[in-house]
C-alpha cells in the first residue's frame, strides 16, 4: 500500500513538473488575422530574426513565420519581455 500512495505521488508530482518546462528559447504572443477576424496566438521558437518591427523566423520545413507588430517576445533565457 505504501508503495502504491508513493507511486502515486511521484507521478503527480512528475506530471506537474514536466508540463511547466519550456522547451523553446522564444515565446511570441500576437494576433492574427483569419476569415472571422483577428484571434490570439502564441508561437515558439529557437531562433528570431527581425526585419525592422516585423519578427520572422524559418521553420523546419524552410517555410518563414512572419509575426508583424503588435507582439511580445518573451526570451526564455534572459527572461525579457519586448514588446513591439
Amino acid at each position: 500500500m505504501k508503495k502504491l500512495i508513493f507511486s502515486l505521488v511521484f507521478l503527480t508530482i512528475l506530471i506537474t513538473v514536466s508540463c511547466g518546462r519550456n522547451d523553446y528559447r522564444y515565446k511570441i504572443k500576437g494576433t492574427v488575422i483569419t476569415d472571422n477576424g483577428p484571434h490570439p496566438a502564441i508561437w515558439y521558437t529557437d531562433t528570431i530574426s527581425f526585419n525592422d518591427d516585423t519578427a520572422y523566423y524559418v521553420n523546419s520545413d524552410g517555410s518563414k513565420v512572419t509575426i508583424r507588430p503588435p507582439y511580445t517576445l518573451i526570451d526564455n533565457i534572459k527572461h525579457q519581455n519586448i514588446k513591439k
